[in-house]
This record gives structure tokens, C-alpha cells and sequence, in this order.
């Protein structure tokens, strides 16, 4: 990591922090990475990850620093030193103009370029609950190890004995890996074959409109209709369309109806 990089991954990694609802975890997926989030409508979505290095080095000045409150410990910002009342977010944005904060690349996924971009009428071109089904889509295929790997396979240096669980070998995969691709499977299931390709290639593969419409020969600005179409799907089977609505009829009674027979006193 260049000198340049690890500046504009801390500076990243403290205006996000700095955000409401914000945070960072320890990365699920073992790799070594720290994964931030933020908290929308109750949903936490992904962000993108920051290195350990970068973590630790603001650590040591105490810029940030994990919680202990919590069943599993949360990186957060930490109040600045006695002699400064501001707080370290407003401190990060206060360093000299000189240079400038490095922006995040929304186009790095689909879903965030969409709803973080307005559309004619002034809102975001997808809902909240769309992108909360859409991330939550990615994180199964992410854990059911459907991507292609981006970094070096060692254990084509080991022997067949020391070699773990390849990513095609179901006997040899965790439970989680087989709870994920069953939940894939099922979401899958319920988009149909055309819906789910498309899903997978955006949600998973991060693939932009204009090459999804590219490699499928579709008309311009079609991707965008269609994939909201699966996402609406997405977002009925995980049931993120139905909170704060009333859950309907609990009981088949009237409402001045009473029971005809009482438990006896024992």
C-alpha cells in the first residue's frame, strides 16, 4: 500500500466513521479486512472495506477504537484528547485544504451509484427497501462463495490432505456457506431464471447497466427497469416491504367474543 493510498483510506475510513449510524466490524468473510457499514431504516448495509493496517494506526492515535458493549466489537470514533473539545470527525474535516478528501467511487456498485444518484423527480432511482433486498442478495452470494477469487489460491501448495474445502466441494462446506446458497437458491427461485441472471450479475458480479444491456442486447436505459422489477421481487420474499404495517387478522373471533369454556381450577 502507497503512502497516497493508506492517506486516502484513512481519510475515508473517518468520514464514514463520522457519519450517524455508522460503523466497521471485523470482516465475515475471514479475510483479514475490516468491513464498514451504516444503519438505514434498521437495515445495515455495507460500505466497503478498509485495511487492518489503517485501523491500527489510528488506533495507536487514538482515533478510533473498538467497543466492548457489544455481543461483537464495533470500530467507532473516539473523543478527541483533553486539549481539544472538538470531536475527531469535525478535527479530520478541519485538516488543511491542500488536500482533497477522496470521494467513493459509487459506480464500484450499482445499487449504491443508484440510490445515492436522484432521479428526474429528485429522489433515489431505487428505494431504501430495493437496496437493502439488493445488498442483502449479495452478502448470501458473497457467503455462498459464488464469486470468483480475486486473490492467491495457496492451497494449490498444499497436499490433498492439507488443502481445505474447495468452492465447488459442497461436502466440505461450512454451514454457513450451505445456509447461504440455500437462501440464494430459494431468492433465485423466486425471481425465475431471467430476473435472478440479472440479479446475480448486478447484485454479485457488480456489473454496470450499460455492459449488462451490452452483453444482452437490450435497448438503452432498459436494465434500469428490469432490474427494479427484480428488486421489487427481492424485497416482498425477504418481507422488507411489509415492516411497520399491521400484521392483519389475529384471531377468527369477534370482538366482543369470549371463550365458552374455562380452564377448570386445578
Amino acid at each position: 500500500m502507497t503512502i497516497e493510498t493508506q492517506r486516502n483510506e484513512r481519510s475515508r475510513l473517518l468520514k464514514h466513521l463520522s457519519g450517524a449510524g455508522c460503523y466497521g466490524l471485523a470482516s465475515p468473510l475471514g479475510c483479514g479486512r475490516i468491513a464498514l457499514f451504516r444503519t438505514v431504516n434498521g437495515t445495515s448495509l455495507g460500505a466497503g472495506y478498509v485495511s487492518a493496517k489503517t485501523v491500527k494506526q489510528l488506533e495507536i492515535e487514538e482515533r478510533v477504537a473498538w467497543s466492548k458493549d457489544t455481543k461483537q466489537p464495533r470500530l467507532g470514533l473516539v473523543s478527541a484528547s483533553a486539549n481539544a473539545s472538538a470531536p475527531v470527525a469535525e478535527k479530520a474535516q478541519s485538516e488543511p485544504r491542500g488536500e482533497a478528501a477522496p470521494a467513493m467511487d459509487d459506480r464500484e456498485s450499482p445499487l449504491l451509484w443508484l440510490y445515492r444518484r436522484p432521479g428526474k423527480d429528485g429522489r433515489p432511482q431505487i428505494s431504501s427497501e430495493e437496496f437493502a433486498a439488493g445488498e442483502r442478495f449479495r452478502v448470501d452470494i458473497t457467503l455462498a462463495g459464488m464469486l470468483p477469487r480475486t486473490t492467491m489460491n495457496w492451497d494449490a501448495a498444499l497436499t490433498p490432505e492439507q488443502a481445505g474445502a474447495g468452492p465447488r466441494d459442497v461436502a466440505g462446506s461450512s454451514d454457513t456457506a450451505l445456509a447461504a446458497r440455500q437462501r440464494v437458491r430459494v431468492a433465485c427461485d423466486r425471481l425465475g431464471p431471467e430476473l435472478s441472471g440479472l440479479a446475480i450479475d448486478i447484485c454479485g458480479f457488480l456489473k454496470g447497466l450499460d455492459l449488462v444491456e451490452k452483453e444482452r442486447r437490450w435497448p438503452p436505459r432498459s436494465a434500469k427497469v428490469v432490474l427494479r422489477v427484480a428488486l421489487a421481487a427481492l424485497v416482498t420474499h425477504y418481507g422488507l416491504d411489509r415492516r411497520g404495517r399491521p400484521t392483519g387478522m389475529r384471531s377468527w373471533q369477534a370482538a366482543d367474543a369470549r371463550p365458552s369454556e374455562f380452564p377448570i381450577a386445578g
